[in-house]
């Protein structure tokens, strides 16, 4: 039994996964933080399953790119767990996560999370052979160009994540070929996450707890503002800036 944690955005979603059977899932945007919710969401996962943690053979989590103080609470929660229970733990990419959400598609697929400030962290993947394969890693862009990309090679794609907020309202009438998924595909889901990790448990590629970082390709506003405040202290700009993390939240 496996159980997925996925905090990458303001969803909360946790899952249970054995060989063969998807055993439950627990998807919720209420609100609230995921320091709150988070931890009773595994508990009522477990307890409405029926299983015991000690049945648990390991952890898959989201590790990004993301919002940066979600991923920092479920790699926390989830190295926390692994540790304590010795069981294995799997980081998957926020980006093949999200598009193992669509099952098959002869479409390309353009995961898309909002990287703020009118910018999105894009993935591109396809099927080929009904395998899902990654064609192009992660990378931050402007919305903009990134329809304009699509448009000039005129390719099918299908577009999810929470990023389609900054590109919903970028599509013009003529773009018939781009195509964003409805609400229930488009959110990241701790089931589709166990999918995307089943890879790594097959290959036992797995995580130490105490070296698995978030995946955040560019620097956090909590680190531009560390940095911005300490500029003239050379001691502090070594220090790693976690306290100020919370500092930057209000601003995802």
């Amino acid at each position: 039994m496996w159980l997925g944690i996925e905090t990458s955005s303001l969803v909360s979603s946790v899952a249970l996964m054995d060989e063969h059977n998807l055993i439950g899932e627990l998807t919720i945007q209420a609100g609230l933080t995921h320091s709150e919710q988070l931890v009773p969401h595994i508990d009522m996962l477990l307890r409405a399953s029926q299983v015991e943690r000690n049945e648990l053979k390991g952890i898959v989590v989201s590790i990004g790119p993301g919002s940066f103080t979600g991923l920092r609470i479920g790699m926390g929660t989830a190295k926390a767990m692994a540790y304590a229970l010795q069981i294995p733990l799997y980081g998957v990419m926020t980006m093949d996560s999200l598009a193992h959400n669509v099952s098959y598609t002869d479409h390309t697929i353009c995961t898309v999370i909002d990287a703020q400030k009118k910018h999105v962290y894009a993935g591109i993947y396809q099927y080929e052979s009904h395998e899902l394969v990654c064609k192009e890693e992660p990378f931050v862009i402007p919305a903009s160009d990134l329809l304009d990309r699509f448009r000039a090679n005129d390719d099918k794609v299908l577009f999810l994540g929470d990023g389609i907020k900054r590109i919903e309202k970028l599509l013009e009438a003529k773009d018939t070929n781009l195509t964003i998924l409805d609400i229930s595909q488009r959110i990241p889901k701790a089931s589709s996450l166990l999918l995307a990790g089943r890879k790594l448990i097959d290959t036992n590629e797995v995580s130490d707890p105490m070296d698995m970082v978030p995946y955040y390709i560019r620097r956090s506003e909590a680190e531009v503002l560390w940095e911005e405040r300490h500029k003239d202290n050379p001691a502090m700009l070594s220090q790693n800036p976690t306290v100020v993390v919370t500092e930057a939240a209000g601003a995802e």
